[in-house]
């Protein structure tokens, strides 16, 4: 049930480790590049966690999206230099490890409470030719399933991934940018060939002029309810304090509601799609893999450092807090070919980034 002491403990639960996260970072000054203001799309592309925060991944005032269906975007370490910048980062600086923490509560619906957290890094490697770097990506999700017993679902769920990116540009219009990454995930039971997944991408991102970016391409996902996902959609930021994103299927409109010399505060209205697949033993022991999906609007609050004219990448910390409606909720078990749904629910999603 949604009670006060759930959203307490979810809270003080999240606080307590970000803090302990944040307290093991170090900042790194600010060289000169293409501001990530002038990077759109770019940041709209899935990196690593397909269905819950690749695909939903959105530019926030300087950093942000993909996607679990198209989602958690590109940060600005990722935006290229120009051909005619004068002087390059230097190498400590282009090689800062950065990492996201979030955390996610969908209170009792239909019985079932989910409860799920995401750690991820993406480690910059050496840029043998030339900013951006490829970057190797490490995420680990846990989710917890509270479940009557009679559904037969797992309970506590952990996928590990392994992955690189690398996105070049081709001229001052073309971008191309490529992912491949392994996944593992599993209830620590069924830790067989069902818990593996092969994920793959390519897309290309078009920006005509300063206000639009377009992408398309398409992810081989690895999993078999949606082997192959297309990738197609625009950024429109017709002025600095407004931008809409069209990216399908995680669209958002952020508004900038204030913008100091330190940090900008943006609000934002988005829709879209969520869920997982894992392997998992039923409790006779048969193996099984579960898929889940969703649908959801939300309405959220982010804060990023401001960005300076030339910066290569931003050295402050991100917070974002969302909350939302969600819908259109189901488990589906391949191998019984059964299907379990779900009434719908609220949602409250938090994160930080360092």
């Amino acid at each position: 049930m949604l009670t006060i002491r759930n959203i307490t403990l979810f809270l003080t639960g999240l606080l307590y480790f970000s803090g302990e996260l944040r307290a093991e970072s170090v900042s790194s000054p600010a060289h000169s590049a293409l501001p990530s203001s002038e990077f759109g799309i770019a940041y709209l592309l899935p990196t690593d966690q397909f269905l819950r925060e690749e695909l939903q991944e959105e530019p926030s005032a300087s950093d942000s999206v993909l996607p679990p269906l198209l989602e958690q975007s590109l940060p600005s370490e990722e935006l290229r230099l120009p051909p005619n910048a004068e002087s390059l980062p230097d190498l400590k600086t282009l090689l800062r490890p950065r990492f996201d923490f979030s955390a996610e509560w969908e209170p009792e619906s239909t019985g079932v409470e989910m409860i799920s957290s995401d750690l991820n890094l993406k480690l910059p490697l050496y840029p043998v030719f030339g900013p951006p770097p490829p970057f190797l990506t490490a995420t680990y999700s846990f989710t917890r399933i509270n479940a009557p017993l009679d559904l037969d679902l797992p309970q506590d769920l952990h996928q590990f991934s392994l992955g690189m990116s690398w996105m070049r540009p081709l001229n001052e219009q073309w971008i191309i940018r490529t992912m491949l990454s392994g996944v593992f995930a599993t209830d620590f039971q069924n830790t067989g060939s069902m818990a593996w997944q092969f994920r793959g991408g390519m897309f290309a991102i078009y920006r005509p002029n300063k206000q639009w970016d377009l992408a398309f391409g398409a992810l081989a996902t690895g999993q078999e309810d949606i082997p192959v996902l297309p990738v197609i959609g625009a950024v429109w930021q017709p002025s600095p304090s407004l931008k809409i994103n069209l990216m399908l299927p995680n669209p958002r409109i952020s508004f900038l509601l204030s913008d100091s010399s330190q940090r900008q505060q943006w609000a934002y209205f988005g829709a879209g799609m969520s869920g997982g697949n894992w392997a998992y033993n039923l409790r006779n022991g048969s193996p099984e893999r579960l898929n889940y999906r969703e649908w959801r609007l939300v309405v959220g609050w982010e804060s990023t450092p401001s960005q300076t004219s030339r910066q290569f990448q931003s050295t402050g910390t991100s917070y974002v807090i969302e909350a939302g409606y969600v819908f259109g909720r189901k488990f589906e078990l391949e191998h019984q070919a059964a299907e379990i749904k779900l009434d719908n629910t609220l949602l409250l999603h938090t994160g930080i980034q360092f």
